[in-house]
C-alpha cells in the first residue's frame, strides 16, 4: 500500500482513488502526521504541497504564513482581537457578579432587617426586648443573645465588605 496526501490521505489500494497531484508519502510520515493530529495539532499542505504539522490557528485573525508556516496576526487585527477579548471578559464579569448578586440580593431584605434589629439591641446595651431575628439566630447557632447579635454585626459588615470587593472588580 503506497499513502498519497492531497488535503487528506489517500491509498492506491485495491486500486483506490488518488486525486491527481497528491504527493507519495511515508508509511513513518503518515504515523507522525496522524500522531500530531491526535495531539491537537493540524495537518497542512506547505507550497509544495506535501504535508506537515502545524499549531492550531489561534484565532480567527490570525492568518498563515506559508514561507513560515507560522500564524501571524497584522497589528489592525490584534487591536480588534484584544477589544473584543477585553469586552467578552467584562461581559463574563458583570454575568458573574451579576449571577452573585442575584443569590445575596435575594435575602438582602432579611440580612438588613437582623442587622438593623442587632444594632437595636446592640445600641440598648443588650437589655430590653431582643428582636425574633436575634433569638431565632441565636437559638439555631447555640448561642446567647449578645454573642448572636454581634456574630450578626460581624457578619453584616463581612456581607458588606464583600459586595464593595464585588463592585470595584466590575
Amino acid at each position: 500500500m503506497t499513502m498519497y496526501y492531497k488535503n487528506g490521505f489517500y491509498d492506491d489500494t485495491d486500486g483506490g482513488f488518488v486525486p491527481e497531484g497528491a504527493v507519495k508519502i511515508s508509511e513513518d510520515l503518515y504515523r507522525t502526521l496522524l500522531d500530531g493530529q491526535a495531539q491537537g495539532k493540524q495537518i497542512i499542505a506547505d507550497k509544495t504541497g506535501n504535508p506537515v504539522l502545524i499549531a492550531p490557528q489561534p484565532s480567527a485573525a490570525h492568518e498563515l504564513n506559508l514561507d513560515t508556516l507560522q500564524w501571524e496576526i497584522s497589528p489592525e487585527k490584534m487591536t480588534a482581537l484584544l477589544a473584543e477579548t477585553q469586552n467578552q471578559l467584562i461581559a463574563n464579569i458583570d454575568s458573574h457578579a451579576a449571577t452573585i448578586y442575584s443569590t445575596w440580593t435575594r435575602f438582602e431584605s432579611e440580612y438588613r432587617e437582623r442587622q438593623a434589629a442587632a444594632e437595636a439591641f446592640k445600641s440598648a446595651n443588650y437589655q430590653g426586648e431582643c428582636s425574633r431575628y436575634i433569638t431565632d439566630f441565636a437559638k439555631r447557632a447555640g448561642l446567647d443573645n449578645k454573642t448572636a447579635t454581634n456574630l450578626i454585626l460581624t457578619q453584616a459588615a463581612g456581607l458588606e465588605k464583600l459586595q464593595m470587593e464585588l463592585a470595584n472588580q466590575r
